[in-house]
Protein backbone atom coordinates (compact mmCIF):
# COMPACT_ATOMS: atom_id res chain seq x y z
CA UNK A 1 0.00 0.00 0.00
CA UNK A 2 0.88 3.32 -0.90
CA UNK A 3 2.57 5.71 2.17
CA UNK A 4 -0.07 8.19 0.68
CA UNK A 5 -2.85 6.16 1.23
CA UNK A 6 -2.00 5.29 5.00
CA UNK A 7 -0.92 8.83 5.58
CA UNK A 8 -4.94 9.67 4.72
CA UNK A 9 -6.19 6.94 6.19
CA UNK A 10 -4.13 8.08 9.35
CA UNK A 11 -5.85 11.63 8.89
CA UNK A 12 -9.53 10.51 8.58
CA UNK A 13 -9.15 8.39 12.16
CA UNK A 14 -8.03 11.60 13.82
CA UNK A 15 -11.18 14.07 12.64
CA UNK A 16 -11.80 16.22 15.64
CA UNK A 17 -15.71 15.34 14.31
CA UNK A 18 -15.15 11.56 16.18
CA UNK A 19 -13.95 12.47 19.40
CA UNK A 20 -15.70 10.55 22.03
CA UNK A 21 -16.52 7.82 20.48
CA UNK A 22 -18.61 9.57 18.02
CA UNK A 23 -19.30 7.17 14.52
CA UNK A 24 -19.87 8.80 11.05
CA UNK A 25 -23.42 7.63 9.94
CA UNK A 26 -24.01 10.37 7.41
CA UNK A 27 -21.61 12.79 5.80
CA UNK A 28 -23.05 14.73 2.15
CA UNK A 29 -23.33 18.05 0.38
CA UNK A 30 -26.47 18.83 0.64
CA UNK A 31 -27.87 22.51 -1.22
CA UNK A 32 -29.55 24.49 1.68
CA UNK A 33 -30.84 28.40 1.63
CA UNK A 34 -29.39 30.16 4.09
CA UNK A 35 -31.07 33.42 5.76
CA UNK A 36 -29.31 35.24 8.63
CA UNK A 37 -32.38 36.08 11.26
CA UNK A 38 -32.11 39.92 13.36
CA UNK A 39 -33.49 40.11 16.35
CA UNK A 40 -35.27 43.01 15.55
CA UNK A 41 -36.73 42.59 11.84
CA UNK A 42 -36.65 38.95 11.62
CA UNK A 43 -34.78 36.95 8.92
CA UNK A 44 -34.08 37.40 5.48
CA UNK A 45 -37.42 37.05 3.15
CA UNK A 46 -35.08 35.36 0.18
CA UNK A 47 -32.20 33.98 1.25
CA UNK A 48 -29.34 32.09 -0.31
CA UNK A 49 -28.52 28.45 -1.61
CA UNK A 50 -25.35 27.27 0.03
CA UNK A 51 -23.78 23.62 -0.68
CA UNK A 52 -23.33 22.60 2.78
CA UNK A 53 -21.99 19.55 3.98
CA UNK A 54 -24.53 17.58 6.69
CA UNK A 55 -22.37 15.02 8.96
CA UNK A 56 -24.58 12.98 10.98
CA UNK A 57 -22.44 11.20 13.93
CA UNK A 58 -23.73 8.71 16.98
CA UNK A 59 -22.21 7.97 20.35
CA UNK A 60 -22.61 4.39 20.65
CA UNK A 61 -24.00 1.24 19.13
CA UNK A 62 -26.49 2.27 15.89
CA UNK A 63 -29.11 0.91 17.03
CA UNK A 64 -29.24 1.80 20.88
CA UNK A 65 -26.71 5.38 20.42
CA UNK A 66 -26.26 7.54 23.37
CA UNK A 67 -26.06 10.75 21.30
CA UNK A 68 -26.89 11.97 18.15
CA UNK A 69 -24.74 14.98 16.85
CA UNK A 70 -25.43 17.21 13.68
CA UNK A 71 -22.55 19.39 12.22
CA UNK A 72 -22.78 21.58 9.56
CA UNK A 73 -19.97 22.43 7.87
CA UNK A 74 -18.72 24.80 4.36
CA UNK A 75 -16.10 24.36 2.40
CA UNK A 76 -16.61 27.99 0.71
CA UNK A 77 -16.64 29.39 4.45
CA UNK A 78 -14.33 27.35 6.69
CA UNK A 79 -15.62 29.14 9.78
CA UNK A 80 -19.16 28.13 8.54
CA UNK A 81 -19.56 25.11 11.68
CA UNK A 82 -23.01 24.16 13.55
CA UNK A 83 -23.68 21.60 15.92
CA UNK A 84 -26.61 20.25 17.71
CA UNK A 85 -26.41 17.25 19.90
CA UNK A 86 -29.64 15.28 20.34
CA UNK A 87 -30.07 12.56 23.13
CA UNK A 88 -33.22 10.80 24.54
CA UNK A 89 -34.37 13.56 26.89
CA UNK A 90 -33.75 16.67 24.30
CA UNK A 91 -35.54 14.48 21.81
CA UNK A 92 -38.37 13.88 23.71
CA UNK A 93 -38.93 17.81 24.03
CA UNK A 94 -38.30 17.99 20.25
CA UNK A 95 -41.13 14.78 19.56
CA UNK A 96 -43.68 16.40 22.21
CA UNK A 97 -43.99 19.66 20.47
CA UNK A 98 -43.46 18.71 16.69
CA UNK A 99 -46.06 15.88 17.26
CA UNK A 100 -43.59 13.59 16.24
CA UNK A 101 -44.47 10.09 16.13
CA UNK A 102 -41.62 7.67 15.53
CA UNK A 103 -39.18 6.79 18.81
CA UNK A 104 -35.52 8.09 19.16
CA UNK A 105 -33.88 4.84 18.05
CA UNK A 106 -35.48 5.74 14.63
CA UNK A 107 -34.71 9.30 14.48
CA UNK A 108 -31.35 8.54 13.03
CA UNK A 109 -32.69 7.14 10.04
CA UNK A 110 -35.56 9.91 9.68
CA UNK A 111 -32.83 12.01 9.68
CA UNK A 112 -30.74 10.41 6.96
CA UNK A 113 -34.45 9.85 4.65
CA UNK A 114 -35.12 13.93 5.05
CA UNK A 115 -31.48 14.80 3.30
CA UNK A 116 -31.50 12.00 1.13
CA UNK A 117 -34.69 13.57 -0.40
CA UNK A 118 -33.64 16.87 -0.43
CA UNK A 119 -30.47 15.93 -1.97
CA UNK A 120 -32.73 13.88 -4.55
CA UNK A 121 -35.98 16.00 -5.30
CA UNK A 122 -34.84 19.39 -4.01
CA UNK A 123 -38.03 20.55 -6.08
CA UNK A 124 -40.20 18.49 -3.41
CA UNK A 125 -37.74 18.39 -0.37
CA UNK A 126 -35.88 21.63 1.22
CA UNK A 127 -33.83 23.22 3.73
CA UNK A 128 -34.00 26.41 5.22
CA UNK A 129 -31.09 27.24 7.64
CA UNK A 130 -31.61 30.77 10.22
CA UNK A 131 -28.49 32.42 11.42
CA UNK A 132 -28.87 34.53 14.65
CA UNK A 133 -26.27 36.92 15.83
CA UNK A 134 -25.44 35.49 18.62
CA UNK A 135 -24.83 31.98 17.24
CA UNK A 136 -28.07 30.28 17.46
CA UNK A 137 -29.54 29.08 14.61
CA UNK A 138 -32.27 26.53 13.36
CA UNK A 139 -32.78 24.11 10.56
CA UNK A 140 -35.99 23.79 9.10
CA UNK A 141 -36.79 20.62 6.61
CA UNK A 142 -39.50 22.02 4.38
CA UNK A 143 -42.15 19.77 1.90
CA UNK A 144 -43.28 21.92 -1.23
CA UNK A 145 -47.00 20.29 -1.58
CA UNK A 146 -47.62 22.83 -4.43
CA UNK A 147 -50.32 24.20 -3.22
CA UNK A 148 -48.66 24.78 0.87
CA UNK A 149 -45.54 24.46 2.38
CA UNK A 150 -45.41 21.84 5.22
CA UNK A 151 -42.26 22.20 7.84
CA UNK A 152 -41.50 18.55 8.79
CA UNK A 153 -38.89 19.18 11.06
CA UNK A 154 -37.59 22.01 12.89
CA UNK A 155 -34.10 21.59 14.91
CA UNK A 156 -32.15 24.25 16.84
CA UNK A 157 -28.32 24.62 16.49
CA UNK A 158 -25.41 26.65 18.07
CA UNK A 159 -22.55 27.72 16.44
CA UNK A 160 -19.06 25.42 17.15
CA UNK A 161 -16.50 26.71 19.71
CA UNK A 162 -13.40 28.79 18.66
CA UNK A 163 -11.42 25.82 19.36
CA UNK A 164 -13.45 23.13 17.62
CA UNK A 165 -13.55 25.58 14.92
CA UNK A 166 -9.96 25.75 15.04
CA UNK A 167 -9.27 21.77 15.22
CA UNK A 168 -11.76 21.31 12.04
CA UNK A 169 -10.34 23.63 10.12
CA UNK A 170 -6.99 22.56 10.97
CA UNK A 171 -7.55 18.89 10.32
CA UNK A 172 -9.42 19.95 6.99
CA UNK A 173 -6.39 21.58 5.46
CA UNK A 174 -4.51 18.84 6.56
CA UNK A 175 -6.37 16.38 5.08
CA UNK A 176 -6.90 18.33 1.73
CA UNK A 177 -3.11 18.69 1.71
CA UNK A 178 -2.41 15.09 1.80
CA UNK A 179 -5.08 14.03 -0.87
CA UNK A 180 -3.51 16.56 -3.05
CA UNK A 181 0.03 15.48 -2.27
CA UNK A 182 -1.47 11.72 -2.91
CA UNK A 183 -3.48 12.63 -6.40
CA UNK A 184 0.40 13.95 -6.99
CA UNK A 185 2.25 10.68 -6.54
CA UNK A 186 -0.59 8.89 -8.13
CA UNK A 187 0.25 11.24 -11.50
CA UNK A 188 4.27 10.88 -10.81
CA UNK A 189 3.54 6.97 -10.99
CA UNK A 190 2.01 7.21 -13.94
CA UNK A 191 3.84 9.23 -16.11
CA UNK A 192 6.71 7.11 -15.00
CA UNK A 193 5.33 3.95 -16.50
CA UNK A 194 4.07 5.83 -19.51
CA UNK A 195 7.35 7.27 -20.21
CA UNK A 196 9.05 3.72 -19.85
CA UNK A 197 6.61 1.95 -22.03
CA UNK A 198 5.30 4.36 -24.44
CA UNK A 199 7.54 7.33 -24.32
CA UNK A 200 5.83 8.90 -27.66
CA UNK A 201 2.67 8.75 -25.93
CA UNK A 202 3.63 10.83 -22.55
CA UNK A 203 4.94 13.55 -25.49
CA UNK A 204 1.62 13.84 -26.95
CA UNK A 205 0.27 14.00 -23.72
CA UNK A 206 2.62 16.88 -22.55
CA UNK A 207 1.62 18.67 -25.84
CA UNK A 208 -1.83 18.23 -25.30
CA UNK A 209 -2.03 19.71 -22.01
CA UNK A 210 0.03 22.70 -23.19
CA UNK A 211 -2.45 23.42 -25.82
CA UNK A 212 -4.89 23.23 -23.50
CA UNK A 213 -2.98 25.66 -20.64
CA UNK A 214 -2.77 27.92 -23.72
CA UNK A 215 -6.44 28.20 -24.60
CA UNK A 216 -7.44 28.57 -20.89
CA UNK A 217 -4.85 31.62 -21.05
CA UNK A 218 -6.07 33.53 -23.99
CA UNK A 219 -9.78 32.74 -22.92
CA UNK A 220 -9.13 34.77 -19.40
CA UNK A 221 -7.24 36.99 -21.12
CA UNK A 222 -9.90 37.80 -23.40
CA UNK A 223 -12.71 37.94 -20.71
CA UNK A 224 -10.33 40.66 -19.08
CA UNK A 225 -10.06 43.00 -22.26
CA UNK A 226 -13.61 42.56 -22.87
CA UNK A 227 -14.56 43.44 -19.07
CA UNK A 228 -11.64 46.32 -19.14
CA UNK A 229 -13.70 47.68 -22.32
CA UNK A 230 -16.56 47.43 -20.88
CA UNK A 231 -15.26 49.46 -17.15
CA UNK A 232 -13.93 52.06 -19.43
CA UNK A 233 -17.05 52.62 -21.71
CA UNK A 234 -18.91 53.18 -18.33
CA UNK A 235 -16.75 55.92 -17.14
CA UNK A 236 -18.00 58.06 -20.49
CA UNK A 237 -21.22 57.36 -20.31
Amino acid sequence: MDDSQLDLGALEDIDPSLEGGFKIQFDREIHIETRVQDANTGPQEIGTLEQVRVKILVQGEQQTFENLKIELTSETDLFFNYITIINKETYKKIREEQKLTIEYPQFLQMLIKLLNSCHKEPNHFFCVFFMQQDGAARLDFIENLEYKFMEMLSLEFSSASEETIRQNVSFRYNLMKAKLQFVQNRLNDIASLIKLKNPSLLVQINKAQAGVSQIQSTQNASKYMGQSKKNNTSKFV
